[in-house]
């Protein structure tokens, strides 16, 4: 929790009324029998930002983006989701299908691609739900199927274009490396259009420069393409990098929420992640330290008392320290003892 790297505040969290407000979610509650996996949780998702959801492993993350999502039904709880189109619409047990027609999309923690097809095929799968055309006219080749389907091909295009794939459209999706798959996941999710887009730890098994090029990507589709981000990922650099505001969840309760300076410092945050320091952990420290003051002070003495190791030693060089050798007895005997 020392990443320095932060992205620039816009609101502050209170200050989002419900007018701005595109995802919701209050007292939402998921249990698994005696597993309480969501507890109570509050979620307030401003239009056109980036929300970042961490905590450590097991806190419920993936269960809340399950719940959003109608995957799981929580047993508690209202969630509500306002499109720019006006409205509101409950996703509390939603379909899945139902929730990325409203306009919400996800990627997953593992990569769920199909590998046997192109990355082209892949994209357009996802394009086509959007298509107006009616299966009968889809087997009789009806014009509006035509068009329809030359509507989904130019999205696929498009979309792969804006991922940086478009020179592997014709690629199978399982012969990609691991990043490109998760560029290509995220442009299926894309090919939706999508109001909000819920990317489920993306950087996950990336190299340095995948997560580098992975931060560029989410800040473009946040900015150009105006899509609001909830993002869960455990890379505590690539999140307070884009995110504007960060909540955090431990055993499936949210602990803190705020800017990601703010969440930086949060002693809860800190404990959540670190562990809670003791009377007796500050007390076993301070003996450490105690015993290893002793013996430097120790070995600083017996160096003094030693006349060969001298400054003023004849036979040494001007402005050696004692001990200095390194192959002397004194430096071997710390060597020993290091």
């Amino acid at each position: 929790m020392t990443t320095e790297v932060t992205k620039t505040d816009r609101v502050p969290a209170g200050d989002a009324g419900p007018g701005d407000l595109v995802l919701e979610t209050s007292g939402v509650t998921l249990r698994f029998g005696g597993l309480t996996s969501l507890d109570n949780v509050e979620l307030r998702m401003r239009r056109g930002e980036v929300l970042a959801v961490i905590g450590p492993n097991g806190a419920g993350k993936t269960s809340l983006f399950n719940s959003l999502t109608g995957a799981y039904v929580p047993q508690e709880g209202k969630i509500v989701f306002r499109p720019r189109r006006g409205g509101e619409h409950s996703l509390l047990g939603a379909k899945p299908h139902v929730v990325s027609r409203l306009g919400l999309a996800r990627t997953f923690q593992n990569i769920r691609l199909f590998g046997a097809l192109t990355a082209l095929e892949n994209v357009k799968i996802a394009a086509e739900t959007r298509l107006k055309a009616d299966p009968v006219s889809i087997m009789l080749g009806l014009p509006n199927a035509r068009k329809a389907e030359r509507a989904s091909d130019r999205r696929a295009h498009e979309v792969l274009s804006f991922v940086g794939l478009l020179d592997r459209i014709n690629e199978l999706a399982g012969a990609l490396s691991y990043g490109d798959q998760r560029r290509l996941e995220i442009a299926r999710a894309l090919a939706t259009d999508p109001e909000v887009l819920l990317l489920d730890e993306p950087a996950a098994g990336t190299n340095p420069t995948e997560k580098l090029e992975l931060e560029e990507l989410i800040r473009r589709i946040n900015t150009e393409l105006g899509v609001s981000v909830l993002l869960i990922e455990h890379d505590m650099r690539l999140v307070m990098s884009v995110a504007d505001r960060v909540m955090v969840l431990n055993f499936g309760k949210k602990i803190a929420e705020g800017s990601p300076s703010e969440v930086q410092r949060d002693p809860a945050v800190i404990e959540a992640y670190l562990g809670s320091v003791t009377e007796e952990d500050e007390a076993a420290v301070a003996e450490v330290v105690a015993e290893a003051e002793a013996v430097a002070e120790a070995e600083a003495a017996a160096a003094g008392t030693d006349g060969t190791g001298s400054g003023d030693d004849p036979g040494g060089e001007p402005g050696d320290a004692p001990g200095a050798d390194a192959g002397g007895p004194k430096a071997q005997d710390t060597e020993e003892r290091e």
